[in-house]
């Protein structure tokens, strides 16, 4: 029977709730000290999003990335265009006006003053040190170069592809491209620039493509020899010019990351923004003492369960019908009950959560995903995910009763950006663009990697710190970077340049985005533990499945079933050889099907809402043999 208080009321709620508080409190603790007067005088001025977050596609379309905390991207059309070609996920820019005070007080657009932006990106990948574990965790080894052998001394230029910085200014201006970088001679498009009728700026990634100019073989996840791709990244600057005085906005940065191909999965477990929120509350840039159930605790249990719509793992542990349903509202309103007789209760769901100290290993601890270290068989307790230590401690406080009820089922979301007080908007955007993006497992990662943990990284609030203009990053260090070197407060991360964000990337992003999937050790689970799902997914519900489901005049153990089975996303891709399917995965990426928020039917057989794999483009039967999972390893021990 349907609850009087019902799934879909309750999730719809616990959004709206979400995102409202989170909006509003951006600055988590500091959100009251946040605000700046309306009409105070303005003596500075800064870009928003201080790091924002581009997605490649093969389309000449594109959508806007998130601009508000718990948002799903939303693409007109949906997310392929009409030839079946992935949009590109596109970063919008924005000036804010600071007062004496260091306090947001309006956004500047083109009516207000000229705003000149200059945008330079760059690959850095193939220049740089192979990946084979973050370098921030113990028992790091020394990286070697990539492309080492061939390439020395000035020859190593060959394999940086830097078209130069490019400048746009004006309202509704297009066109300008990053389309004459070079890689081992061939020419390489990074993206291009374009603004709005309010004159901010919008960055366009590339397309996704991966090529080697010598023809070279694929041998490894992360480390191809004469291999490149698109993804670029790099600082983002406005010059305002008002009458005859120019001044320049705090810089901000730009980074492309391989497509969403889960939209409607709002966040994975942890989050880029849980990793920098960390890092900046250790820098004292954020008070955290306040314990929110809406903003901290509620997201977490949520996140987990969203991951039944990409993992059959999490479906039978945690889904729908399970026996311990994450998103059974009588549960989530238990969590967020703060009583001393609900301690207990509370007490025992923290300890099932893993510990970020990594003393002891915790297979069956929460949350059920690998971790930077991943080695087959197990051999430390960072095979697994655990909380940031943030998080953890937030759980702690939550299991204690130190935490604020603040669960609203009135809630509303804002609107848009613009529905929030200008004052609040900055730190909207800062959150909005990270939140999406994974926090881990770290090997290398789908989208961006473990340097996001380091202090070194960031020059002020979220923002990272980048060095001046017509001036280079130190790039040797030496034909092996160290992980002393790696983390030191003078090394690579101190300050970064074109480029120096993705080059610790998988090279082309395809390799590793195909190799990390979930259940390697069959005998253990087929299913987990998983990678990262939210963003690249495992198991799914196909539109056949969701069509059985919801035809009312099939049987209910056929529509059961249907609900209850997933395929493989991977399924066209997947080859015995490994090194096959990493071809297949360069060659078709765009193919695969896009995950997407559909009704349920109007009984229990499933959730009111859904989230089903559509606009797959694959034409061809399914291969006919069977994936054995230790063709799932492209080394003897590592994951791959």
């Amino acid at each position: 029977m349907k609850k009087s208080f019902n799934r879909r009321e309750f999730l719809k709620v616990s959004g709206a709730a979400g995102a409202a508080f989170v909006a509003h409190s951006s600055l988590l603790g500091c959100a009251s000290e946040s605000v700046g007067d309306p009409n105070s005088k303005i003596v500075s001025y800064a870009i928003h999003p201080a790091i924002g977050i581009a997605r490649v596609g093969n389309s000449t379309e594109y959508f806007i990335a998130p601009e508000l905390p718990g948002e799903a991207p939303v693409a007109v059309g949906g997310f392929k265009d009409g030839a079946g070609a992935i949009k590109r996920q596109a970063v919008r820019f924005r000036v804010f006006g600071y007062n004496a005070e260091g306090l947001p007080v309006r956004e500047i657009t083109a009516a207000e003053a000229e705003i000149r932006w200059s945008v330079h990106v760059a690959n850095r990948k193939a220049a740089w040190y192979e990946f084979a574990t973050a370098m921030d965790i113990p028992g790091a080894v020394p990286a070697p170069l990539r492309n080492r052998d061939d390439f020395q001394g000035p020859n190593r230029q060959d394999l940086v592809i830097d078209p130069g910085a490019r400048s746009i200014s004006g309202i509704n201006q297009e066109g300008v491209d990053f389309g004459d970088g070079l890689f081992i001679g061939e020419e390489v498009a990074l993206g291009r620039l374009a603004t709005d009728d309010y004159g901010r700026l919008i960055v366009t990634p590339a397309e996704g493509r991966a090529m080697s100019p010598t023809d070279e073989p694929i041998s490894d996840f992360a480390n191809n020899v004469e291999w490149c791709d698109d993804i670029a990244d790099g600082p983002v600057r406005a010059t305002l010019r008002f009458n005859n005085r120019e001044i320049e906005a705090k810089p901000a940065w730009v980074a492309a990351a391989p497509p969403n191909y889960g939209p409607s999965i709002l966040a994975g477990f942890v989050t880029l923004y849980d990793v920098a929120e960390g890092v900046m509350v250790d820098k004292g840039w954020l008070d955290a003492t306040e314990v929110s159930f809406t903003a901290h605790i509620l997201p977490l249990f949520l996140r987990i369960a969203d991951m039944q719509w990409v993992n059959e793992g999490v479906l039978q542990r945690y889904g729908y019908g399970s026996s311990e349903d994450l998103e059974d509202p009588d549960f989530l309103m238990q969590l967020a009950d703060p009583s001393e007789e609900n301690r207990a209760f509370r007490t025992q769901w923290f300890e099932r959560f893993r510990n970020p100290d990594y003393a002891e290993e915790q297979p069956d601890a929460l949350p059920p995903m690998y971790g930077d270290d991943v080695m087959l068989p197990a051999e430390n307790p960072r095979q697994w995910l655990a909380p940031t230590d943030l998080q953890y401690s937030r759980l702690e406080q939550w299991a204690q009763g130190n935490f604020n009820n603040d669960f609203n089922l009135e809630a509303t979301a804002p609107a848009s950006l613009e529905a929030l007080p200008a004052s609040e908007q900055p730190a909207a955007l800062d959150r909005a663009a990270l939140e999406p993006v994974l926090g881990g497992a770290f090997h290398p990662g789908t989208e961006l990697t473990w340097i996001f943990r380091s202090p070194a990284l960031y020059g002020d609030l979220f923002r990272i710190n980048a060095i001046a203009p017509g001036v280079e990053a130190p790039e040797d260090f030496g034909e092996f970077l160290s992980p002393s070197q790696a983390v030191a407060d003078d090394g690579p991360l101190a300050v970064s340049g074109p480029g120096d964000i993705t080059k610790w990337m998988a090279v082309p992003w395809q390799t590793d985005t195909a190799s990390c999937r979930s259940g390697y050790e069959k005998d253990v689970d087929p299913y987990l533990p998983t990678f990262w799902p939210a963003r690249a997914p495992n198991d799914v519900m196909s539109r056949e499945q969701y069509d059985t489901m919801m035809t009312t005049s099939e049987p209910a153990s056929v529509r059961e079933e249907a609900f209850s089975q997933r395929v493989e996303w991977l399924r066209y891709i997947l080859r015995p050889d490994p090194i096959d399917s990493l071809y297949q995965m360069i060659q078709n990426w765009p193919l695969l099907g896009i995950i997407s928020l559909e009704p349920g039917p109007d009984d229990d057989i499933a959730p009111d809402l859904v989230k089903v794999e559509t606009a797959v483009g694959f034409d061809d039967e399914l291969p006919t043999f069977e994936v054995e999972p230790s063709l799932r390893l492209t080394s003897p021990s590592r994951k791959r």
